[in-house]
């Protein structure tokens, strides 16, 4: 008799683990069940990318597991086995799609439509795949098989695949099923928070995010909490009514704590990052010398956008003022808001708004080698239903690809 795989969730992880069990099976007979809750498969993966599909990050194997934090060690293997060259292959030979590189060896379908991406790949497996939309799985029970329930009837499977995703973006369909199914199963769950998000900032911080609402920079970003640096990184901020966001911004998202109830957060921003303070003071003094009638404000905007200059000089309380009365203290508390501007948070990224959840299933409770459960034999975990979060650039598609591979091989025998 075949084997009766079941692929609980349609998404990313679930789409590209039909698509490896597909490319590895030789001589074996499978009966494959994907069961998605939404009317259609891969609907968070139309949204990756901007909706041009950022399929991975070209960059070598030994580099690129450092995207995933903690996790960067447990994710090895997986990207080892099949990596990034690995995935271009699968979407050029395999999916017929042409794919080309771009900014920090990130990788995109020439197509630059993810909704093609995901057809593309519908395409790919329904022949051997039976894909069953608008079933949401109620529960999930381990007897002789597994048996999943779902509103329209109970499935019997072999083994499944986990792979409903996490609880970022729940209008997409990521409503957190894959913890509470992982739970019943025995397995343990690392709290969830928010990764690759926007920042709401505090009202007070506000009157400066809103006044420059739609302006980018290249900051240095760190976050503090009562007094402490928590983590720092440099790169594209975007100013918004609500607060930050931006490349820099998405990513230390994950590092802000997941209650701050008590506690003092703050973002600091360092305005211009490419000079120490030193190295700015100096500046100034020459361009002071310079130009004696020029405002100060005017001869910051050399160094960012003038809206961002207006706004540090101003808070430095030197608006107005020329350069030839400007003082040594003057400079100080200039220099000071432009190299540790201070937006204060009050509250935590949400889960709603972000591309990614942080937290997940234990990691050593499913072995990376297959991604197996250690807890329950026949069942697999991938995607992000693990506690694994990768960098914005190609790097969760990538996990998702990795992982689906290992998973596949091992319910294959490989």
């Amino acid at each position: 008799m075949s084997k009766r795989v079941g692929i609980i969730g349609g998404g990313a992880a679930g789409l590209f683990t039909a698509c490896m069990l597909m490319k590895l099976q030789v001589n074996r007979e499978l009966d494959v069940t994907i069961l998605e809750s939404n009317p259609e498969p891969g609907k968070k993966l139309t949204l990756t990318g901007h909706g041009r599909c950022n399929i991975t990050n070209r960059k070598p194997v030994s580099e690129l597991k450092k995207g995933y934090h903690e996790a960067e060690n447990y994710i090895y293997p997986a990207l080892k086995a099949f990596g990034p060259e690995d995935t271009v292959r699968f979407f050029e030979t395999d999916l017929g799609l042409k794919v080309k590189e771009e900014d920090n060896n990130r990788i995109f379908p020439v197509c630059d439509s993810a909704i093609q991406v995901r057809n593309t790949i519908v395409s790919y497996i329904s022949d051997q795949t039976n894909i069953v939309c608008n079933a949401k799985v109620l529960d999930i029970k381990k007897t002789s098989c597994f048996e999943v329930h779902t509103a329209s009837g109970i499935y019997e499977f072999d083994c499944i695949v986990l792979s409903c995703g996490g609880s970022s973006f729940p209008h997409t369909g990521s409503a957190g099923d894959s913890y509470r199914f992982a739970l019943s199963s025995g397995h343990s769950v690392v709290p969830l928070r928010a990764a690759l998000a926007p920042v709401k900032t505090e009202n007070g911080s506000q009157n400066i995010t809103k006044k420059l609402s739609g302006v980018s920079v290249t900051a240095g970003v760190s976050v503090y909490c009562d007094g402490r640096k928590n983590a720092s990184n440099n790169g594209e901020i975007l100013f918004a009514d609500f607060g930050l966001t931006g490349p820099a911004i998405m990513e230390i998202s994950r590092e802000i704590p997941g209650d701050l109830s008590g506690m003092d957060v703050w973002i600091e921003l360092d305005l211009i990052p490419s000079l120490t303070e030193e190295q700015l003071d100096k500046e100034l003094i020459s361009l002071i010398d310079e130009h004696p009638d020029t405002k100060i404000s005017t001869l910051m905007s050399g160094f960012v956008p003038a809206s961002v200059a207006d706004e540090i000089t101003s808070k430095a309380e030197a608006a107005g003022l020329y350069a030839q009365s400007f003082t040594r203290e003057n400079r100080r508390r200039l220099i000071k808001e432009a190299k540790h501007l201070r937006i204060g948070i009050d509250q935590v990224p949400s889960l709603d708004r972000a591309y990614v959840t942080r937290g997940g299933v234990m990691l050593k409770e499913v072995d990376r080698k297959t991604f197996q459960s250690r807890l329950v034999p026949g069942l697999y975990i991938i995607g992000e239903a693990l506690d694994i979060d990768g960098i914005s650039g190609g790097y969760n598609l990538q996990a998702c690809m990795s992982e689906a591979y290992l998973a596949a091989a091992d319910i294959l025998g490989k």
